[in-house]
């Protein structure tokens, strides 16, 4: 009990400033489980019984704080009141193939789509988001399509970091809804796993087993990277916050729960998710989800009335959906 604890208040407060809790933030948390089993039988078999109530609190710790549980609550759309449903998807470049993730997509029925890491200069994504959207832009990685028109976009000036001009990785758009004004920023701040050189799970096993990763100077290399990812999102928390009507954040966030970059930067904004959602609401990796890295966030205005993770099998995200209307 007492070492979940402390990994729990590590990552909390630690996060990302120091590089063992940052790599630790990306593995399973159910991993921090596998010795409770063996205390409960331990304990029961001992004789020891008046101690279980430890591995009761040790396992609220396991799927709370660490693995991101979220108990059922009831959340209820006003009839009368304009709503909105918007989508969030990581399209993995497009490889599953546009007419996949297009079924994918619509299965959902959103009024407005959010893509992060499409195919760039649009490509054929794009092109099938048009054919069902009258309204349909696309920059670098990022493409928006909206029944509702769109007033503006932006794509944000690089940022200067190590000598090097580096894309932001995040577009704001103002739409005019049913709900008014709003303006969506989609994001995608850089993923940490080139740093910690994990791109599959098995891998990740393997490194840690033989001990490769370990190797060099992991300090310097995730250093490097997550402080690029918090000046990437700090970049488009500060611009959120300047804005003079309601706000809308959503995207790949490449940030886990207990992140601290998350908490200080967008902590202020409400979570699609933990408001009208349940459960862990993992999307990442599609196949064996153990990490929630795709969000949907707005600002005190709104409310979420649903929340959903979908488009399985067309990337290596699963997509989210949320119905939003004005909070009063």
């Amino acid at each position: 009990m007492l070492t979940l604890a402390v990994i729990v208040l590590a990552l909390r407060y630690c996060g990302e400033s120091w590089w063992v809790t940052t790599a630790l933030l990306y593995v399973p948390s159910i991993l921090f489980g596998v010795p409770l089993p063996f205390i409960v039988v331990i304990l029961w078999l001992t004789g020891q019984r008046r101690l279980l109530w430890t591995q009761l609190v040790t396992l609220l710790l396991l799927l709370f704080p660490l693995m991101g549980l979220v108990l059922p609550w009831p959340t209820f759309a006003r009839s009368s009141t304009p709503s909105l449903r918007l989508l969030s998807f990581n399209a993995d470049s497009g490889y599953a193939g546009a007419a996949a993730i297009m079924k994918e997509i619509l299965a959902l029925a959103p009024d407005v789509v959010l893509i992060q890491e499409g195919q760039f200069g649009g490509g054929e994504l794009s092109e099938a988001l048009r054919a069902r959207y009258p309204n349909v832009q696309s920059s670098t990685q990022f493409a928006i399509a909206s029944k509702f028109p769109i007033v503006s976009s932006t794509d944000p000036d690089r940022l200067p970091y190590y000598g090097r001009q580096r894309s932001p990785r995040f577009m704001r758009y103002v739409l005019e809804t049913p709900l008014g004004m709003i303006a969506l920023y989609s994001i995608h701040p850089v993923s940490p796993r080139g740093a910690l050189r994990i791109h599959r799970f098995r891998d990740a096993v393997h490194q840690l087993r033989t001990g490769e990763f370990l190797a060099g100077d992991p300090e310097a290399d995730l250093g490097g990277n997550t402080g690029l990812r918090m000046l990437q999102v700090q970049a488009a928390a500060e611009l959120a916050a300047k804005e003079r009507m309601p706000v809308v954040i959503a995207g790949d966030t490449n940030l886990p729960g207990p992140s601290l970059i998350l908490r200080k930067n967008l902590g202020q904004y409400s979570d699609a998710f933990r408001d009208a959602g349940w459960g862990f609401g993992y999307t990442f990796p599609a196949k064996h989800r153990f990490l929630r890295l795709d969000r949907i966030l707005s600002g005190p205005e709104l409310r979420f009335t649903s929340f959903q993770v979908g488009c399985r099998g067309v990337s290596d995200h699963l997509c989210v959906a949320a119905d939003i209307e004005p909070k009063k």
